[in-house]
C-alpha cells in the first residue's frame, strides 16, 4: 500500500471516528435536556423517552468504540481500554 493511499485511509478512519463522536455528543445532549426537563414525578411518556435516548447515546457511543478501535488496528496499536 502506497503512503498516500495509507494516508487517505487514515484520514477516512479519523472522519468516521469524527462523525461518531458527534453523533455520540449530540445524544449525550439530548439526554442530558431531558433529564433536566423531567420533574417529579416523572410520567410514563417521559420516561420512555428517557429510556430511548439513553440506548441512543449508548448506541452512538459503542460507534464511536468501535470507529476508535478501527484507527487503533489500522496503525497497528494496542487499545488503551483495561
Amino acid at each position: 500500500m502506497s503512503l498516500i493511499a495509507r494516508e487517505e485511509r487514515l484520514a477516512e478512519l479519523v472522519s468516521h471516528l469524527s462523525e461518531a463522536f458527534s453523533m455520540f455528543s449530540a445524544e449525550a445532549l439530548r439526554l442530558g435536556t431531558l433529564l433536566e426537563r423531567s420533574g417529579e414525578p416523572v410520567s410514563r411518556e417521559c420516561y420512555d423517552k428517557l429510556g430511548k435516548q439513553c440506548v441512543a447515546e449508548v448506541q452512538a457511543f459503542e460507534e464511536y468504540l468501535h470507529r476508535k478501535e478501527e484507527i487503533f488496528a489500522y496503525l497497528k496499536v494496542e487499545s488503551r481500554q483495561p
